[in-house]
């Protein structure tokens, strides 16, 4: 695989080729954006072609720097990732595991820029949720950035870069990924043998990530999606007493929490849609139009308000906002419109 391959990112890819045009690089580079949106991709792509033998503005593929690079076995590219950490702050044992990037692993990248690249022309250090480095790790990364070796290129990637130390991001190219129009989503869903109903489905609720969408399952979606929109269901039909009691069962899980916000805010986008336009084939839920049809009977400006209320929300998420409260809010406010 090369830039070639990688659809979405035309502008970004169009940055790195001039660099490689000009072979000309910064000692260290951010690749941030959302999750599941290629960066790690377009990292170990960017890697192959700086060592491709070739000697293009694009990895080759076919030399043996590609292939190894491709296969995880280059010695002058590697990839850094957090690792579990099962001991709590005073060294003693915990079940609850988390995932940090440590010191340990910044020093082998130090160890490792003190030599010459061993057989490419130079060596690269992907560091993969950058953000998850530890204190210790980040400051002692920092050292490096201030100092860079001749021929190595550190690549950073993270979907939350401002986890990151600003001394850190500054010293840093940034270059900056963003989700793809959930049209090209589809397209290239349907170009897989995706059927169109299904590539709607899975581009809407992949939020233009293409590597997210290409890694759903149709299926799996849709048993999610009809199980979040029967809380739709309990809050048009149902009694205060049931609302509280789906709302309790399912904020206790904050991913379910924000999933379901998501797929609420998608619903009720398709019955606007569908009442303004008539139109069907921008609609994430075609297969459940009956049910769209018979929600477009209702004022659109009262769904412009709920959606309102839902958009507000989700920018509170990073707040740590209590999601059984804001459920509960967004269930009545549809419970007052039925």
């Amino acid at each position: 695989m090369g830039f070639n391959n990688i659809i979405g990112h035309e502008k970004t890819i169009g940055r790195l080729k001039k660099a490689l045009e000009k072979n000309e690089f910064a000692s260290a580079y951010l690749f941030f954006g959302d999750e599941s949106i290629g960066k790690k991709l377009t990292a170990i792509n960017f890697a192959k072609a700086m060592n491709c033998l070739a000697g293009t503005t694009d990895a080759c593929n076919t030399c043996i720097s590609c292939q190894k690079i491709e296969k995880g076995i280059h010695p002058d590219v590697r990839i850094i990732a957090p690792e579990a950490e099962m001991a709590d702050a005073e060294g003693k044992s915990t079940e609850k595991k988390s995932r940090i990037i440590k010191i340990e692993q910044i020093r082998a990248i130090q160890g490792e820029m003190a030599y010459p690249p061993f057989e490419g022309k130079k060596r690269i250090f992907i560091i993969d949720n950058a953000d998850k480095m530890n204190t210790e790790a980040a400051n002692s990364l920092l050292k490096t950035l201030e100092e860079p070796a001749r021929n190595s290129v550190i690549i950073l990637v993270s979907s939350r870069p401002n986890f990151l130390l600003p001394t850190i991001v500054s010293r840093c190219q940034q270059i900056r990924f963003t989700t793809a129009p959930i049209e090209t989503v589809k397209r290239l869903l349907i170009e897989k043998g995706v059927n169109s109903i299904d590539a709607d489905m899975i581009a809407s609720s992949a939020h233009g990530r293409i590597g997210a969408a290409l890694n759903e399952d149709a299926a799996a979606i849709k048993e999610k999606r009809d199980e979040y929109l029967m809380l739709l269901s309990t809050a048009l039909n149902g009694n205060i007493a049931d609302i509280f009691l789906s709302v309790e069962k399912y904020a206790k899980d904050s991913e379910k929490a924000v999933e379901i916000f998501e797929w609420f805010y998608i619903w009720l986008r398709d019955v606007i849609i569908f009442k303004e336009t008539g139109e069907t084939k921008y609609l994430t839920n075609s297969d459940r139009l009956d049910e769209i049809k018979k929600w477009s009977k209702t004022d659109t400006t009262k769904y412009l308000d709920i959606i309102k209320s839902i958009t507000d929300i989700q920018r509170a998420f990073s707040r740590n906002i209590n999601k059984q409260l804001a459920l509960e809010k967004v269930m009545m406010e549809i419970k007052e419109v039925a």
